[in-house]
C-alpha cells in the first residue's frame, strides 16, 4: 500500500489523483500514504475555470488532505481564493509532518496569517508564498521557524523593511532567501533594507525597486540580483567566500560592493547580463585575476568598454584554465566603435596570439546580434580552440530569412566538427 501511495504521490493534479484512487479499494486506502500533493490550476484550465469549480476543488483538497497520515509536500497554485477555514484545516492537519509548502494563491476570504500558521509547523523546511502579507505578532513563539531552510516570497504588498528584517532574523537556520516582485516600504528616513543572518548561504533579489540594501551574511555563497533598480548594494561577510554570482538587468545609481577581490577568489560561477556600468566595473575587477576554480562564465550584452572587450578567448583560456561552461555575446567578438584611436576587436584579434586552448570546456554558447561575412570564420576558430567541446549553441537575433540564407554555409562548418553537437537558435540579448 505504501508503494501505491508513492505512485499516487507522483501524479501532478489532484483531480487525477482522485481518478487513479478509484481503481480499487486498496488504491483508495493508499491515499492515506501519499507524501506529495499538488494542484496547479494552469495544468487543467477546462476543469477549474469557474468559481463553482473552485469551491468543488476546495472540498476535494480538504477531503484528500484530511485522509493523509503524513503528508510531506503540498503545492497549491491557483488563481482564485480559497476560504480561510479550508486553508486552516489543511495547515492544522499537516502541521506535524509537512516539510515543503508552496502556496501561490490570492489571500483567502478570511485573510489567514500564513506566516503565523507556518511558523508553528514542527518540521517545515521550505516555504514558498505568493500574495501574502507579513504580520508580526507580540508572541515571540508564534513565528519560530525552527527548521526552515528555504524561504521564497512573491508579490508582497506594502511590506516594510522592518518586517522583512524581523522575519529573516526569526529564521535561525535559514539558508536560502528569495524576495521577488514586492512593494517594500522604508521604515526609517535612511530607507535601508538591512538583512542580517548568520546561516544564510543563498540570496536572490528579483524585480524590485529599493534604495539601499545591506546584506550581512557570514556564510553567503550564492548571490543573485535580477531585474531590479537599486541605489546601492553592499555585502558584508566574513568566513566563507562567494561561489556563485548572477546579475541580470540590474541598475545601480550608486555603489555596488561585494567585498574586495579576495572575497571572490573562490567563485565557481559568474553570470552577468544587461546591467549598468557599475556592475561591469565590479565584474572587471573580479575577472582580472587568474582563477583555477571558475567553472562557468556567462557574459552577455557587454557595454563598449576597452578593458572588458579585450577580455578575449586567449585571455579567458589563460586566466580560467578549468572553465567548462562559457557564454559570450557578439560584443565580446567584435567591437563596433568608429573612433580611429579606439582599438578594434576583430576576428583576427580574437584568434591570433598564442596557442592557449580551453582544454576543459564542454559547453559553449555564442550570441550574435548579426550575421556577417566573418561569422563562419569566427565559429571555426573558436571551436578549434576547444578540443574537448561537446555542445555549441549559436544564438542570433536575426530574422528567419537571414538565418535560412545562412544555414547552407553553417552546415559546412557543422560537418567539420562531427564530434560537437552544434545547435542554432534565435534568442534576445
Amino acid at each position: 500500500m505504501e508503494v501505491i501511495g508513492n505512485i499516487l504521490s507522483h501524479v501532478a493534479n489532484v483531480k487525477d489523483v482522485v481518478r487513479a484512487s478509484m481503481t480499487c479499494r486498496k488504491w483508495r486506502e493508499a491515499l492515506r500514504h501519499i507524501h506529495t500533493l499538488q494542484q496547479d490550476q494552469y495544468s487543467d484550465r477546462s476543469f477549474y475555470n469557474r468559481k463553482s469549480k473552485t469551491l468543488k476543488l476546495e472540498f476535494l483538497l480538504t477531503d484528500i488532505v484530511l485522509q493523509t497520515m503524513g503528508l510531506q509536500t503540498l503545492r497549491i497554485l491557483h488563481g482564485t481564493k480559497f476560504s480561510g477555514t479550508a486553508v486552516i484545516a489543511w495547515l492544522s492537519h499537516t502541521g506535524g509532518s509537512l516539510r515543503h509548502l508552496t502556496y501561490e494563491v490570492p489571500m483567502s476570504t478570511l485573510n489567514v496569517n500564513m506566516l503565523e500558521r507556518c511558523g508553528k509547523m514542527r518540521y517545515l523546511e521550505s516555504l514558498r508564498l505568493r500574495h501574502t502579507d507579513i504580520r508580526l505578532t507580540t508572541d515571540p513563539t508564534a513565528q519560530r521557524f525552527m527548521c526552515l531552510l528555504s524561504l521564497t516570497l512573491y508579490n508582497l504588498v506594502d511590506v516594510t523593511t522592518f518586517q522583512l528584517q524581523s522575519l529573516v532574523s526569526a529564521c535561525r537556520k535559514l539558508e536560502s532567501f528569495s524576495l521577488v516582485n514586492s512593494n517594500v516600504i522604508p521604515t526609517d528616513l535612511h530607507c535601508i533594507l538591512n538583512l542580517r543572518s548568520s546561516s544564510l548561504k543563498s540570496f536572490l533579489l528579483d524585480d524590485l525597486s529599493l534604495n539601499s540594501v545591506i546584506l550581512e551574511a557570514t556564510l553567503l555563497e550564492k548571490l543573485s540580483l535580477s531585474a531590479s533598480n537599486l541605489l546601492s548594494f553592499k555585502l558584508v561577510k566574513k568566513g566563507a567566500r562567494l561561489s556563485s554570482l548572477k546579475i541580470a538587468s540590474v541598475r545601480f545609481l550608486g555603489h555596488f560592493d561585494i567585498g574586495n577581490n579576495t572575497d571572490c577568489l573562490d567563485l565557481q560561477e559568474v553570470e552577468v547580463q544587461s546591467s549598468c556600468y557599475t556592475v561591469w566595473a565590479t565584474i572587471k575587477c573580479v575577472l582580472s585575476k587568474p582563477s583555477s576554480k571558475l567553472r562557468k562564465l556567462q557574459l552577455r550584452s557587454i557595454p563598449l568598454d576597452d578593458d572588458l572587450v579585450n577580455l578575449n578567448l586567449e585571455t579567458i583560456a589563460f586566466l580560467f584554465p578549468r572553465l567548462s561552461h562559457l557564454a559570450l555575446s557578439y560584443k565580446m567578438m567584435k567591437e563596433e566603435v568608429q573612433d580611429p584611436s579606439h582599438p578594434r576587436m576583430t576576428v583576427e584579434n580574437q584568434l591570433q596570439g598564442g596557442s592557449t586552448a580551453l582544454e576543459k570546456l564542454r559547453f559553449l554558447e555564442l550570441g550574435f546580434h548579426e550575421i556577417d561575412d566573418k561569422f563562419l570564420l569566427l565559429i571555426d576558430g573558436v571551436v578549434k580552440k576547444c578540443p574537448n567541446l561537446i555542445e555549441l549553441l549559436v544564438t542570433s537575433q536575426e530574422d528567419s530569412e537571414v538565418v535560412c540564407g545562412f544555414l547552407t554555409s553553417f552546415v559546412k562548418v557543422v560537418n567539420l566538427f562531427s564530434h560537437v553537437d552544434i545547435k542554432f537558435t534565435r534568442a534576445f540579448y
